[in-house]
C-alpha cells in the first residue's frame, strides 16, 4: 500500500532573480509520531537550499503507512543510496508542489527523483566519507536557520496570486467536475 502524504506547511524564499544555479542540497529529517498494529505516522521535513545561495524550499508534514509490520518494515529499509524508501515516496508525492512553485517564481526546479540529487552530489565529492546522508531522526528536529552572509539581501516571502478566473467560467468547470466524479462513484451493479 502506498503512504498517505499530507502537507502542514509550504515555505519558499527567493533572494534575487537571475543568479546563477549549481545545484539543490536536501535535508530530510522524518521523525516516529505514532506507532500501532494498524501501521505508523511519521513526520517529514524537506528542505532544499540552492547553491549558490538563491533560493529555500522548505516543506513539512506528516505521512501515515498502513499495514503489518513486515509492510511498514519494508517502507522503512534503506535503498542502494542508504536512502529509506518512504523518503524517496514522500519525496515523489511533492515533486509536483516543488515544480510548479519553482516554475511560478522563476527559480530553478529540484531533479525529478531525489536519488538524482544525492547522485549529483555524490559525483562532486572527494572521498566517500564528504558524501551527503541522510538520517531517520528519532527525536523531533530543532527548528534550523540557515544564515546568508551578510552582502546579499534578506530572503522574501512571495505569495502565489489567485488566477483570475469569470465568475461564469468557474461555475462551468466546478459542474463539470462534479458530474466527473459523480460518473466514477456509480457502480456499474
Amino acid at each position: 500500500m502506498s503512504p498517505k502524504v499530507d502537507i502542514a506547511s509550504l515555505t519558499v524564499s527567493k533572494l534575487k532573480s537571475g543568479m546563477s544555479f549549481e545545484k539543490y542540497n536536501i535535508d530530510v529529517s522524518i521523525d516516529e509520531v505514532e506507532n500501532n498494529e494498524t501501521g505508523i505516522k511519521l513526520k517529514y521535513k524537506f528542505i532544499l537550499l540552492s547553491t549558490p545561495t538563491n533560493a529555500k524550499i522548505s516543506v513539512e508534514g506528516f505521512t501515515s503507512i498502513q499495514g503489518s509490520e513486515a509492510e511498514v518494515a519494508k517502507h522503512l529499509a534503506p535503498d542502494e543510496r542508504n536512502i529509506p524508501l518512504i523518503v524517496n515516496l514522500i519525496y515523489q508525492e511533492l515533486f509536483p508542489l516543488f515544480y510548479m512553485t519553482a516554475k511560478s517564481l522563476e527559480i530553478p526546479c529540484p531533479a525529478y527523483k531525489i536519488s538524482e540529487i544525492s547522485a549529483a552530489q555524490s559525483l562532486k565529492a572527494k572521498t566517500p566519507s564528504q558524501a551527503p546522508q541522510k538520517q531517520q531522526e528519532v527525536q523531533l528536529p530543532e527548528q534550523q536557520e540557515v544564515q546568508l552572509p551578510e552582502q546579499q539581501e534578506t530572503p522574501r516571502e512571495e505569495t502565489i496570486e489567485p488566477i483570475g478566473v469569470k465568475e461564469n467560467e468557474q461555475t462551468e468547470a466546478l459542474e463539470e467536475l462534479e458530474h466527473l466524479v459523480e460518473e466514477q462513484n456509480v457502480s456499474p451493479n
